[in-house]
């Protein structure tokens, strides 16, 4: 597929895209992909299949906004600012975001309240990986890369079961001891790029600090210019509705009309004989 499309269903990239818009994403950037579910068109109805990922023009990069499916049900896409990029080292010192070290520069638009920073002493515990600081107090944390090995003696547990088990390993974690696929291992080599994503509502936003990162493949899209506001008016609500059910009533029943029509004109015909 080359284009994909999204409703931005909640306000954590507010104000840089409102909830409700409507957004064409471009997946040549990123690596062109053959489906990789089958579902009801803007709802997470259906289901996973498996697909293939062409070689990308280019990575995502420090600030670029990405469409990616939700590591943790793929049914789910989401759209996000692209923070860490492989190999490189976030962090969240009263809620201004470093990369490296620098500080990456607040977006234009984002909705960012200066005026309530969570302290340091306080240690929210629904955070990734658990007992991480809070959402404006994050400690340095690294992204893996491609090809790097993680010490698993030493690496935090949640850190580390993060990479296994998006890379679909079979493991268990047993008296601090990692098994993998039955076997004992006290290191891991990454067999794909990491990504850590953040919303621009940085105060309201469900993202990489919550629930961990984006592995490579699961990289969509670029949103591109194509991007209308859907879910502001009652007029456009109805819209989309009515277009949802007539697209449900097609999609179900009317090949059963269809059907249910010709067997009777054959019944009618076989009568008139």
């Amino acid at each position: 597929m080359i284009f994909c499309n999204y409703i931005i269903p909640t306000g954590s990239m507010e104000n840089t895209m409102m909830t409700g818009t409507f957004v064409i994403g471009n997946q040549v950037a990123y690596g062109a992909q053959t489906p990789h579910k089958i579902a009801i068109p803007f709802t997470q109805i259906g289901f996973t299949i498996p697909h293939v990922k062409l070689p990308a023009i280019k990575k995502p990069q420090t600030g670029d906004i990405v469409i990616f499916e939700y590591p943790q049900n793929r049914m789910f896409d989401y759209v996000k600012r692209c923070i860490g990029t492989p190999g490189s080292t976030i962090e969240v010192r009263d809620k201004k975001v470093y990369v490296n070290g620098v500080l990456f520069e607040d977006p234009p638009k984002a909705n960012i309240n200066y005026n309530d920073i969570r302290p340091k002493t306080y240690t929210n515990p629904y955070l990734w990986p658990p007992g991480h600081g809070n959402r404006d107090q994050y400690p340095p944390l690294y992204i893996p890369k491609k090809g790097d090995i993680i010490n698993l003696d030493t690496a935090d547990p949640e850190y580390a079961y993060n990479i296994l088990s998006l890379e679909k390993q079979k493991v268990s974690y047993q008296f601090g001891n990692w098994y993998i696929n039955g076997e004992r291992h006290r290191t891991y080599k990454v067999k794909q790029d990491y990504y850590f994503m953040m919303g621009d509502n940085r105060d309201n936003s469900a993202d990489s600090r919550f629930w961990g990162m984006v592995p490579y493949k699961y990289i969509k899209g670029k949103p591109t210019a194509v991007q209308f506001l859907l879910w502001d008016k009652t007029w456009k609500k109805v819209l989309v509705i009515s277009g949802m059910a007539i697209l449900l009533f097609y999609a179900f029943f009317w090949d059963y009309i269809k059907e249910r029509k010709r067997k009777k004109e054959n019944e009618v015909s076989s009568g008139k004989k």
